[in-house]
């Protein structure tokens, strides 16, 4: 038996669309997801909106604004196992659709005692445990996150949650002023006197961070993060910076990271990429984290009242707000740090 489902489409850069869409049965190895929240990605959804296209030439609308969602499975194809026929899960690659047919590989079930619309932020939780290993943290080290949005915010909390002192920077006092209520170790507005003086407090036991986790992919915060730095440091580049650095904004890196001292070579800086932990690893191996384990790891505390992703959620809206919700998002509202969308199942 086919279905039908409403999917939102960016059709051009800025502009939003409701099709109709027939979803077939669930084949081997699949199943069928009634979606009851979708959340905006902060980094593709955006770029996808603002360009048109995922890619660094702009436009290859229409796109599908896929990221991350939760809801109840309503029938699996054969071979599935790991769950059945209403349980709730999280569904990984999702676009803002109602319905959805997937491969079991891309969902994990959601435990008790969590809502699905808080299920529904989890990716970037799960992907900060994985800049964390890639990052190669230990147990109470001090980190710094540059950047207070819904990754960074995100990195925070995991951050906390598995051991480390943390400190969160960022420009905007709205940001900050949302990131205090999530109770981190410590948060500071960079370019006041205040935010300066609890840097420098919070730093001072070890002269600086072992990792910094450079979440804005803006030349400004990955200078930041250099900036901040001691010897040793190592920063993993979450942000992705999707154009070339200005004239300036080049120069002011060739002189943070080359001139003499050189920072970079003096201070023995690291610079790491973290993308994801990767989705499958050679047996015997140091390591089975994957995104999918991450995910599980992620939801299990969050189930559990030990990581509180529910506080990342800033606004519940109707789908049909979509693209508003991404207008108001780059237009520079940064009072919108986790967006979901209701799709009125009922479901919490």
């Amino acid at each position: 038996m086919t279905a039908e489902t409403a999917h939102w489409w960016c059709t051009a850069p800025g502009v939003a669309e409701r099709r109709l869409e027939t979803l077939p049965e669930p084949g081997p190895g699949e199943l069928r997801v009634r979606v009851a929240y979708t959340a905006i990605s902060p980094g593709s959804n955006l770029h996808v909106w603002r360009t048109g296209g995922y890619g660094p030439g702009g436009a290859s609308v229409p796109e599908d604004l896929v990221y991350m969602g939760s809801g109840i499975v309503e029938r699996t194809g054969p071979g599935v196992s790991s769950v059945a026929a209403g349980d709730r899960v999280v569904i990984r690659g999702v676009g803002h659709q109602a319905a959805i047919v997937v491969p079991e590989a891309r969902v994990v079930r959601v435990p008790d005692g969590l809502r699905l619309r808080d299920a529904a932020l989890s990716y970037l939780p799960s992907w900060a445990v994985s800049a964390l290993h890639l990052g190669r943290y230990a147990a109470a080290e001090t980190i710094v996150v540059t950047g207070l949005g819904l990754v960074g915010c995100s990195a925070a909390l995991v951050a906390e949650r598995m051991g480390a002192r943390v400190l969160g920077l960022d420009v905007d006092p709205v940001r900050v002023a949302f990131a205090e209520t999530l109770g981190l170790g410590a948060v500071a507005q960079v370019g006041t006197p205040e935010g300066a003086a609890a840097e420098a407090a919070f730093l001072a036991p070890g002269g600086g961070p072992d990792l910094v986790l450079e979440t804005t992919g803006a030349y400004a915060g990955l200078g930041e993060a250099i900036r901040v730095a001691r010897d040793w440091t190592r920063i993993a580049l979450m942000g992705i910076h999707r154009r070339a650095p200005s004239e300036a904004e080049a120069a002011a890196l060739h002189r943070a990271l080359t001139t003499y001292p050189a920072k970079l070579h003096y201070g023995r800086l690291s610079f790491i990429g973290v993308g994801s932990d990767p989705e499958e690893h050679p047996v015997p191996g140091p390591s089975r984290a994957t995104p999918r384990t991450n995910l599980a790891w992620v939801l299990e505390q969050a189930a559990r009242g030990m990581l509180p992703i529910g506080r990342l959620v800033t606004e519940v809206l109707p789908p049909d707000a979509i693209g508003s919700a991404l207008d108001r998002m780059a237009g520079g509202e940064t009072r919108l740090v986790g967006v979901v969308f209701d799709w009125a199942t009922g479901e919490e």
